[in-house]
């Protein structure tokens, strides 16, 4: 068969997430371009990507593009609430669950702060980071560099203007819009089985879909999953490949909507953490502090609060020491660009912000994408 002597593994193999055996003509995709991972980055790649005329398949594993951006849709309302948008009108001590006498510096202090006062008296800065750059835990101990790409010019510029949300309030709406403009280009609850971006033929990967195996055959690749060996099941990773992601750490970060708290209408949590923890450990973590703070505030704990929604967002925040940033690791990672047919996209090469990330997408990646057609 042609697609069996496409695969460099041989027509002989009996596993399943190598041989082609049973692949037929109608089960195999060609395209200029296979996208994998339907997130921010590489839902918008797709599109662009098409705006130029060429061909794309997006692999998704999860069930709806967009990746982090989630929206809770009140099943008896139809209220709808974008999970990962924070306001903070209070401080509380969670250890104790008491309310914090504490004023936050004002804007005009922030302002100044940005200005770098005093030079790299940056104490102002503190609170106003903390609540912008989620997730990132514990702030004064990550690199400044990852600080300052995601409290980047974008976000500065929303403090003064305000910032942007759908007239809904429901970000899903956008990639809902976007999935039926793709059509039959998008591959929801798929997963990669096994993929060949070797020599100078196409790339080729092997995708379990809930219509059964599809194979894409493509010119070129585009990958978005973070770079992490657990995230990347199924790739034919290079000595380079894997030696620069295993050297990769990840922050861990959560986001939910608890009912029956006993405060006021819904609670939204956001939960950081310096490392990736499992989901049942954050959540027991984040109904004991509710309760502490239940507790403080004279409200009965009799009820439990019920998950309305729950999302782990990790790993969240890819970051490297600041040894391995001097010793060239960012460098090196972009030199993976364009080698083996394949392209990356995603926060692991600019920072955990749409609008960034498109903006990249736009000058950086999607060129050196077409100049490679």
């Amino acid at each position: 068969m042609y697609i069996q002597a496409l695969w460099t593994t041989g027509s002989d193999s009996t596993d399943p997430n190598t041989d082609l055996a049973s692949i037929g003509p109608d089960d195999t995709l060609y395209r200029d371009v296979v996208v994998i991972g339907g997130g921010s980055s590489g839902t918008y790649t797709a599109v662009r990507l098409g705006d130029y005329n060429k061909t794309v398949a997006i692999v998704e594993k999860k069930d709806f593009l967009g990746g982090h951006a989630e929206t809770y849709v009140d099943p008896n309302t139809g209220y709808t609430i974008d999970i990962g948008v924070i306001n903070t009108s209070e401080y509380v001590d969670f250890s104790t669950g008491k309310t914090l006498n504490y004023t936050p510096p004002s804007s005009e202090a922030f302002d100044t702060a940005l200005s770098f006062v005093a030079k790299y008296n940056l104490s102002d800065m503190v609170p106003q980071t903390f609540i912008t750059n989620q997730g990132y835990v514990p702030i004064l101990n990550i690199s400044m560099l990852y600080m300052i790409k995601y409290l980047n010019s974008d976000q500065i510029n929303s403090f003064v203007q305000g910032f942007l949300t759908t007239s809904h309030h429901n970000t899903q709406e956008l990639y809902q819009k976007v999935t039926a403009f793709l059509g039959s280009d998008v591959l929801l609850n798929s997963t990669v089985l096994s993929m060949n971006r070797s020599g100078n033929g196409p790339v080729q990967v092997l995708v379990q879909t809930p219509a059964g195996r599809k194979l894409i055959i493509a010119k070129k690749l585009v990958s978005t999953p973070p770079p992490r060996l657990a995230s990347l099941g199924g790739y034919d990773l290079s000595e380079d490949e894997t030696a620069l992601f295993s050297q990769l750490s990840a922050n861990g970060y959560y986001t939910g909507i608890l009912n029956n708290t006993g405060f006021t209408g819904l609670t939204q949590v956001y939960y950081g953490s310096p490392a990736v923890l499992p989901e049942e450990d954050v959540k027991a973590d984040i109904l004991a502090t509710v309760k502490r703070i239940q507790e403080a505030r004279g409200i009965s704990t009799e009820n439990t609060p019920d998950w309305l929604a729950f999302s782990s967002h990790v790993p969240f925040n890819l970051m490297v020491s600041n040894d391995a940033i001097r010793d060239g690791f960012l460098k090196k990672l972009f030199a993976l660009q364009g080698r083996r047919h394949t392209f990356y996209n995603g926060a692991a090469w600019h920072t955990q912000d749409s609008s960034v990330l498109w903006r990249f997408t736009e000058d950086y990646v999607l060129p050196i994408i077409l100049a490679s057609l």
